[in-house]
């Protein structure tokens, strides 16, 4: 008895020697066109980002002096030294100074809170009583504030 052999190819490949269809050119296209519109998008958020990184951003402004204001009223005395302004009220002295590119609070010159970032320059500059902060953030925009306090010490003088 002679068994026939059959030769079976364990892979095989359908191949079509015709080309592409009018669907697989379409559904190719679908997928090329998608896929480069999210690419797109991807590039423009990056490019944003990428912009927004040295600018200081209007709303981080508006919080941070709505703290400097809350801060100088219920100090109890103001003073500046050295490009660094210091608050007492109650017990605590807080500086408020720029450290790198941050300007931040310290209290009784310990911690390190971080109250504004991607700064340039920090000047501080007392007017009378009025407490005048010019902030320069990394894109050059120059942002100023002038703050007065709520208290107001008067020294009197011996005659």
């Amino acid at each position: 008895m002679k068994m026939n052999r059959v030769n079976l190819k364990p892979f095989v490949m359908l191949r079509k020697d015709d080309g592409f269809t009018m669907i697989e050119l379409l559904f190719s296209l679908m997928i090329l066109m998608t896929t480069s519109l999210f690419v797109l998008q991807l590039f423009s958020i990056i490019h944003t980002q990428m912009r927004s990184i040295e600018k200081l951003h209007p709303k981080e402004w508006e919080v941070f002096t709505m703290q400097m204001k809350q801060e100088v009223r219920s100090s109890k005395v103001q003073d500046v030294m050295g490009n660094k302004l210091y608050l007492l009220s109650g017990e605590q002295l807080s500086s408020i100074e720029q450290y790198e590119d941050k300007v931040r609070r310290r209290v009784n010159g310990k911690g390190h809170e971080v109250i504004l970032q991607n700064i340039s320059e920090f000047q501080v500059e007392k007017d009378g009583s009025v407490i005048v902060l010019n902030i320069t953030d990394k894109a050059g925009t120059t942002f100023s504030r002038r703050f007065h306090p709520f208290l107001r010490h008067v020294t009197k003088v011996d005659e």
